[in-house]
């Protein structure tokens, strides 16, 4: 019972890393860019800059955090990664330039790269299998619902606090409390794990074993592309483009769009721990892989290029649009399902450097497609449409991609 406790105190104060950093990084960055783009005179090759600099930071963190966590303590490197993060927000709290906003990000990025792969590992090694994908969903579903909340509570919290600066500054108190709370409770392993030469031994193995394991499952690759097309798409288009593109759709407000993005977020949420669980009784994931990509796909379709939609359907749409979605929450299980225990925090890394790293490309790219659209269109919606059409055969490609997954689930 103790043992129990104990593993469940650990899971909610990593799990309390993830809520902090994706409150920042998917909520508090969508939401203030409207403002700082008007306040540091930003314009849509910063705003791509900024988005693709967040995205490629992370990413290129997520394999070194794999190999860390793998290898040494967790305790400590997620306290230092807390303080890290609240280091970023000190700085974000304080910038006049597109430089220091850019500096501010990579810093948060740096601190935020260790939340998943550490949180993932924890419940691996505290939690017995069929447990890892709904108590991975549920830190998932708690960090999107963070999303959520930021989306609707925060334009009207930074208008009582006289800006986004404060709010930056409490920010980074927090993440510095956390990093001590993260210090005093999380453990890095059971004393049964401990006392395990097969476990012990995992400190030893070479940077170049763990890569070699990797590079030998295929399996491994078709699911980690997956996560990254999906996921990359889902993320990218909530984080950075989805608030302007609801506001030359429909003609809404910023709280209005905030709103609209933030169901988005809630339908990833609900769906998922509520994955995990249909997986378990379905007795595989492959199938809800399949239908969740290509469900998305459709959504993702109507929503872009359909008439204007009036603001309920919108809402509906968005929330089965993140549903659908948050079936990608199982390529992590089946990451832990393919993958030996000691390369499975690097595999878990590696994945999200996909994920990450395609969506800064899809940045980019987007970016770079709306600075032409409007100098021969004139039609912001319209090119915003054409740009956003990037996401959309991602994911079909996702769904491609699906088909060739092999069931990984073991009774």
């Amino acid at each position: 019972m103790k043992t129990n406790l104990r593993a469940c105190l650990i899971w909610l104060m990593a799990t309390v890393f993830v809520v902090y950093e994706l409150f920042i990084t998917n909520g508090f960055y969508a939401v203030s860019l409207t403002l700082q783009q008007h306040e540091l005179n930003l314009n849509s090759s910063a705003l791509g800059l900024l988005a693709s600099v967040s995205f490629v930071s992370y990413a290129l963190c997520q394999v070194p955090a794999g190999i860390l966590v793998s290898k040494y303590s967790v305790k400590i490197i997620l306290s230092f990664a807390a303080t890290f993060v609240g280091l970023g927000m000190l700085l974000y709290q304080n910038v006049t330039s597109l430089e220091m906003l850019l500096l501010a990000r990579v810093v948060v990025a740096v601190g935020s790269a260790f939340a998943f792969v550490s949180t993932a590992l924890l419940i691996g090694r505290w939690f017995s299998k069929d447990k890892f994908p709904v108590l991975f969903g549920l830190t998932q579903c708690s960090g999107n619902i963070s999303v959520v909340a930021a989306n609707m509570f925060l334009p009207e919290i930074i208008s009582l606090v006289h800006g986004w600066r404060y709010v930056s500054w409490y920010l980074s108190l927090l993440g510095f409390t956390l990093a001590i709370g993260l210090f005093l409770i999380v453990k890095t392993r059971p004393k049964a794990m401990q006392a395990t030469s097969t476990q012990v031994s995992q400190s030893t193995v070479s940077i170049s074993q763990l890569f070699k394991i990797l590079l030998t499952n295929q399996q491994f690759w078709i699911v980690t592309l997956f996560a990254g097309l999906l996921l990359g798409s889902l993320f990218n288009l909530g984080a950075n483009w989805d608030i302007s593109f609801q506001k030359s759709f429909s003609g809404n407000t910023l709280s209005s769009a905030a709103l609209i993005n933030s169901i988005m977020f809630l339908g990833l949420a609900v769906g998922n721990p509520l994955m995990g669980i249909l997986s378990g009784k379905l007795k595989s994931r492959r199938k809800l892989l399949i239908t969740g990509s290509l469900s998305a796909a459709i959504l993702l379709g109507i929503l872009l290029f359909a008439p204007q939609l009036n603001h309920a359907t919108a809402m509906v749409l968005y929330f089965g649009f993140g549903l659908c979605c948050s079936t990608a929450v199982l390529s992590y299980t089946v990451i832990m399902e393919v993958l030996p225990a000691e390369v499975q925090g690097v595999g878990i890394g590696v994945c999200n450097t996909v994920v990450y790293l395609s969506g800064a490309l899809m940045s980019l790219v987007i970016s770079s497609v709306l600075q032409i659209e409007i100098k021969f269109v004139q039609n912001i919606l319209f090119s915003d449409r054409v740009a956003l059409s990037l996401f959309f055969f991602a994911i079909l490609q996702a769904f491609t991609i699906s088909l060739f997954i092999k069931e990984s689930y073991k009774s």
